[in-house]
C-alpha cells in the first residue's frame, strides 16, 4: 500500500525516542522533517495517528496499534538489513573458484595458505576443469572466478591477465638416445608427438614460434590426450615428444627424467613461445568483500611468469640441458622465440 516506508521508520523512532526532536537526532534529520513525514503518513492512511492534549501530542488508539504491529516486524527487518550490510563488508562466506589442475598446483596452491590464514571466515570451493566448461559455469553463476588459458569473448565477463606460461618441447632421455635430438623443422617433423587436442594446443604455437607460420605442422601425432599430467607420463614412457608448460616440466628436468629439446631456426627475431593465463569473472557479480578480496589477492601476482613460482633449472634458454645431436656439436641459441597463440586448456 505504501510506496515509501521511510515514514514508518520515522513513526517507529518517535515511539521509541518519545519526542520529535529526539527521534530527529537519532534519524539524522530535523524535527520539522519528522513532523512532515508523520503528517504525510496520516494523509496517506487517511487516519489520525496523533492527537493534541494541551501542548503535547499523544498516539491515538489507531496509532498505538500501528506502533505495536510495527514492533513485531521492524526490529527484525532492521537486523536483517544490518546483517546484509555486514556481509557485504566482511570477508566471510564462500567464494567458488575454478581452473586447470596443473597450473593451479604450481601457481594457486602456494598462494592459498596465507589467504586462508588471514581470513579465517573465508570458505573456498575450488574445482579443476577445462576452460570451456569453466566459462559456462561462470556465466551460469556456478563459479565466481575462473582461471582459464583461453581469452573468453563473452560480453558478460570481465577478464584480466593473471600470468604467462612458457612452452618447452621435452622428451625422455631414452627416446632421444634411440631417435636422436632434432634441431631443424625437418628433423622434428620425423618424430612422434603427443598433443593435447586436435588443435595441437601448445604444440602449434611452439612450432610456429620456432620455425615460422609457413612451416607445416608435424603430422606424426601418435596420441591426443586432454590432460597435461598424462601427456607428461607418456613422455616419460618414451612414447614421443610433447610441448608442455615450463612450470609442469621443471621438476622432471631438474631430476634428469626428461630433457628439453631446443630448435634451431634461421629466423632473426626469435622469442620463447608462451601462453597467457586469464582470470575471469561476471561483470554483474555482487561486489561482496569476500569476492573482491579473493579476486584482488589473485591479481596481486598478475603479470609474473609462472616459472617465477616453479623455477626451471638453468643450463639452456629453456632451463634444462639440451642433448647435442649425434655426429656434430651444437651451441645453444640464446635468442628468445616469438609468441604463438594461446594454449587451449
Amino acid at each position: 500500500m505504501l510506496g515509501n516506508h521511510e515514514a514508518l521508520w520515522t513513526l517507529w523512532e518517535v515511539s521509541r525516542a518519545g519526542t520529535h526532536a529526539a527521534a530527529a537526532a537519532r534519524l539524522g534529520i530535523t524535527a520539522s522533517a519528522v513532523g512532515q513525514q508523520l503528517k504525510a503518513l496520516e494523509q496517506r492512511l487517511g487516519v489520525a495517528l496523533f492527537e493534541r492534549v494541551g501542548r503535547r501530542a499523544r498516539l491515538t488508539p489507531i496509532g498505538a496499534e500501528l506502533i505495536r504491529r510495527l514492533g513485531e516486524h521492524l526490529p527484525a527487518l532492521d537486523a536483517a538489513l544490518e546483517d546484509a550490510a555486514e556481509a557485504q563488508r566482511t570477508v566471510k562466506g564462500e567464494v567458488s573458484l575454478g581452473g586447470p589442475w596443473p597450473f593451479c598446483r604450481a601457481w594457486l596452491r602456494p598462494r592459498l595458505p596465507q589467504l586462508l590464514e588471514r581470513y579465517p571466515d573465508l570458505r573456498l570451493n575450488i574445482r579443476f576443469e577445462v576452460a570451456s566448461l569453466l566459462t559456462r559455469r561462470l556465466l551460469s553463476g556456478e563459479v565466481d572466478l575462473a582461471i582459464v588459458g583461453t581469452l573468453p569473448e563473452e560480453p558478460g565477463l570481465e577478464v584480466k591477465e593473471l600470468a604467462q606460461e612458457h612452452f618447452l618441447a621435452v622428451a625422455a632421455p631414452g627416446y632421444v638416445r634411440r631417435h636422436g635430438a632434432p634441431r631443424l623443422a625437418r628433423d622434428f617433423a620425423l618424430h612422434r608427438f603427443i598433443a593435447f587436442d586436435s588443435d595441437l594446443a601448445m604444440l602449434a604455437p611452439w612450432w610456429r614460434a620456432a620455425f615460422g607460420a609457413q612451416e607445416p605442422l608435424p603430422a606424426q601425432v601418435v596420441c591426443r590426450i586432454a590432460n597435461l599430467d598424462e601427456m607428461l607420463a607418456l613422455v616419460e614412457a618414451e612414447c614421443g615428444i610433447a610441448v608442455l608448460p615450463g612450470y609442469l616440466v621443471a621438476p622432471l628436468l631438474a631430476e634428469g627424467r626428461i630433457v628439453a629439446l631446443e630448435p634451431e631456426s634461421g629466423r632473426r627475431s626469435l622469442r620463447r613461445p608462451r601462453g597467457t593465463i586469464w582470470l575471469a569473472w561476471r561483470k554483474a557479480a555482487a561486489p561482496t568483500a569476500r569476492f573482491l578480496t579473493v579476486r584482488d589477492w589473485l591479481l596481486d601476482g598478475a603479470g609474473l611468469a609462472v616459472e617465477n613460482a616453479v623455477a626451471i633449472p638453468a643450463g639452456t634458454q629453456y632451463g634444462g640441458k639440451a642433448p647435442a645431436p649425434s655426429g656434430r656439436r651444437h651451441t645453444p641459441r640464446r635468442a628468445p622465440l616469438e609468441p604463438g597463440r594461446k594454449a587451449l586448456r
